[in-house]
């Protein structure tokens, strides 16, 4: 009876465990993970820069499965299932190696220390983006970083990625500035925006500042954009020197300075160059006055006459005479235009001044000279002139004059001598 239940036991023991599932797993060759490519941005850096690594990791296997067993026992009947599946690549962790000049930026980033990838399917691939910084003190050469891709069910890789640090900077250098400016001239800088960096550049701006003042520049800032490996850009500023320089005569040396800014992918950087330029007033456009009275009795018309010389070394155009407006004087016209002047021409400009209505003993008109530059079309004040003239009050009618007086009475007394010489003579004999 016992060997019985025993028997009916071990039965039932052996029913069971048929009853249940069972699979059996084997697999043809693990996945190979590789490093199909990666990018550099910016491809080279600067010290200090920070930059981006890509790398594209491929499940490189086409051809390892799995094949799952799986027996059912009912009964006194059995049956036999196998499925055959792709083998994924595990991908555990993907990270980089820092060394002392290339750093992987871990903290201040969006990404944890370890990617956890995940599956990696057969002939699939993933890009992912690494932040790198070049130490600032790194000196010019070419540094390797270590990629590792730690795989849980085939095999590690470790991958050296070349990173580039190179120091040369964008500059700026003399083309074309002048040494000398006269007042109200303007003179056109040529400087040239070189790359010498490997790579390319982008967002490059190139900026005047004026260090002196009585300077002026157009434009204030010039955009290029993207200059490429060693690649240079010309670019022109006009300089000119303004109007209360001219009239003050504020002659010397006046500083500037031009400024170039860049980036280098994203990291900013910035190079300048300093010049100067003697001010002068030799070469100018002048007023010169060829008439004008000391003194004239009120209400009388006093001329007024100037010669406008350009003595410049380029035309001019919209050239104009003004005279200030001063209450109680008139002066005609009121604008003496001459128009287009060139190189060494020389034209006339007159006035006439009424001094009727003028409450003063003295009249001082100040006179401007304005014109147009042919380059910039910006209008331009030249040195002046100030003309003055003595108003007298005239004599009243009736009242014989002075001069006229003392006149007569000499005539008389010499007529009274003529007579008594006469006289004296016809008495004698």
């Amino acid at each position: 009876m016992k060997n019985t239940r025993k028997v009916i036991t071990m039965g039932f023991a052996v029913a069971s465990l048929v009853l249940l599932a069972t699979a059996a797993v084997s697999a043809v060759d693990g996945p190979a993970v590789m490093v199909t490519n990666y990018t550099l941005e910016p491809k080279v850096l600067m010290p200090g820069d920070t930059g981006t690594i890509t790398v594209t990791i491929k499940n490189m296997d086409t051809k390892s499965s799995e094949m799952e067993t799986r027996t059912t026992k009912l009964g006194g009947d059995s049956s036999t299932t196998q499925m055959t599946s792709a083998v994924s690549a595990e991908i555990e962790t993907i990270r980089l190696s820092s060394s002392g000049e290339i750093e992987w930026l871990q903290k201040g980033s969006y990404r944890t220390k370890y990617y956890n990838v995940g599956s990696l399917g057969q002939g699939e691939s993933i890009s992912i983006s690494l932040p790198i910084k070049a130490d600032t003190h790194a000196s010019d050469g070419t540094y390797f970083t270590e990629l590792y891709v730690e795989v849980d069910n085939g095999e590690n890789v470790r991958f050296p990625i070349p990173v580039k640090v190179e120091s040369s900077e964008v500059e700026l250098l003399v083309k074309d500035i002048p040494s000398e400016i006269s007042f109200t001239e303007s003179v056109t800088m040529e400087i040239e925006v070189a790359n010498n960096r490997p790579n390319s550049v982008n967002g490059v701006i190139v900026y005047m500042k004026p260090l002196s003042t009585g300077l002026k520049f157009t434009p204030e800032r010039i955009f290029i954009g993207d200059l490429g490996a060693y690649g240079k850009r010309a670019v022109d500023f006009t300089l000119q020197t303004s109007s209360t320089d001219a009239t003050s005569g504020e002659t010397g040396t006046k500083k500037f300075a031009f400024e170039v800014t860049y980036k280098n992918g994203d990291n900013k950087h910035q190079n300048g160059l300093e010049s100067s330029v003697f001010v002068t007033s030799i070469a100018d456009v002048r007023l010169i006055l060829v008439n004008a009275p000391e003194s004239v009795f009120k209400d009388d018309v006093a001329k007024v006459e100037f010669d406008v010389a350009n003595g410049m070394t380029k035309d001019i155009k919209a050239v104009s005479v003004m005279p200030a407006a001063i209450e109680g004087l008139r002066i005609l016209p009121s604008e003496y235009f001459i128009g287009d002047m060139e190189v060494g021409d020389v034209f006339s400009a007159s006035f006439d001044v009424y001094t009727r209505d003028l409450n003063r003993t003295e009249a001082k008109i100040p006179f401007k000279l304005v014109f147009r530059d042919v380059d910039t079309d910006q209008r331009q004040e030249a040195t002046g002139y100030e003309v003055h003239i003595e108003v007298k009050e005239p004599q009243e009618a009736g009242l014989p004059d002075p001069v006229l007086i003392a006149a007569v009475l000499g005539i008389a007394v010499v007529v009274a001598i003529l007579l008594w010489i006469v006289v004296k003579r016809k008495r004698e004999r």
